[in-house]
């Protein structure tokens, strides 16, 4: 930018001034890269959240419609044999991933969905902080495990506290009877009892509207002076072959979706990446160049100003322009002239 500059006496002169744009050019772009850093920041942090969020906070409840509880001791192992199964509620989305809390010691987990069929598959699943996790792609789902039996002699007990997980609408309880096992008593009091096609008898209780954190201590006491089972191991297995035919040993592999939050978060630093190599590029653009500096412009001397034979010229201090020899002050830069 050149202003004009006048002096008394003197002819007009342009003096040169330097132009803000490249500066003002320059603040814009880093207030555009602090703007996209504070978005990409923003947007990592919930890509994260929502990765690490439970299942069943990322869209509607899980509710279980029905279920059963059965507790077998000593059925086919010295221990308590956990049987919990039932159906998600009709407003559940499939496939829904389910987590429910385990026991501490708990062993020989499956984690299965009943198919139409009525034949139980195993699925992948997972235990995390004392809490199985799997996908169920059917409504129904059957989850069984072991607790082992506290050391005792012949008079026997055991304690279990069940946990659903989620709301339950309603719950039927099956406590059954050791086979050759007296003075069976459940805490608390079963509604009922009756024996089954398989000659044991079972104790039950009905229990409707849990939610997900209540939770049902249930004690078992009796007498049984051996250490078998109530059922053998052959027929047990027979029993398996034939309710799970397409069923494989539990697989303790991870879920399909724990590769998820990993590519979430990837995403979200190669945003990053991208937005860092944006502010370096930024960083070495050149600025733009100067349009006018003082002094830059200056005009063809005139022959006034041509130094005549036999005379010594004078120049500016400032500028370096030849004083004419009238001249008191530089008619380039106003500069006074010394002697």
């Amino acid at each position: 930018m050149f202003l004009p500059f006048h002096r008394a006496g003197a002819q007009t002169v342009n003096v040169a001034i330097a132009s803000p744009g490249p500066a003002i050019g320059q603040t814009r772009r880093f207030t555009d890269i602090r703007r996209l850093t504070s978005i990409g920041v923003f947007g990592l942090c919930l890509l994260a959240l929502l990765a690490w969020l439970p299942a069943d906070a990322q869209g509607p409840a899980i509710t279980i419609q029905s279920a059963a509880l059965r507790l077998w001791p000593e059925y086919d192992d010295p221990g308590l044999l956990v049987i919990y199964a039932g159906t998600l509620a009709d407003t559940v989305a499939l496939p829904a991933q389910v987590a429910f809390p385990l026991p501490d010691g708990a062993r020989g987990i499956q984690a299965t969905v009943q198919d139409s069929s009525g034949s139980l598959l195993n699925q992948p699943w997972e235990i995390v902080t004392n809490t199985l996790t799997y996908t169920l792609t059917q409504a129904s789902f059957h989850v069984e495990y072991y607790l082992d039996r506290p050391p005792s002699g012949d008079q026997r007990e055991l304690s279990f506290t069940f946990q659903p997980g989620y709301a339950v609408t309603a719950i039927d309880i099956s406590i059954q009877q050791p086979a050759r096992s007296t003075g069976f008593a459940v805490t608390p009091q079963p509604a009922g009892s009756a024996v089954g096609g398989d000659g044991l008898t079972y104790f039950w209780l009905k229990r409707a509207d849990l939610a997900a954190n209540d939770s049902i201590p249930l004690t078992i006491r009796y007498t049984k002076t051996d250490l078998g089972f109530s059922v053998t191991a052959s027929s047990v297995g027979n029993s398996q072959l034939a309710t799970q035919p397409a069923a494989t040993a539990a697989a303790q592999s991870a879920p399909p979706n724990r590769w998820l939050p990993w590519l979430l978060i990837g995403f979200g630093l190669v945003a990053l990446a991208g937005l860092g190599t944006y502010w370096f590029l930024n960083q070495r653009t050149p600025a733009e160049p100067t349009r006018g500096t003082r002094g830059s412009r200056t005009r063809p001397a005139d022959p006034g100003t041509r130094p005549m034979p036999g005379a010594n010229p004078i120049f500016c201090t400032q500028c370096g322009r030849q004083f004419r020899p009238n001249d008191r002050f530089c008619a380039n830069c106003g500069a006074p002239r010394k002697s």
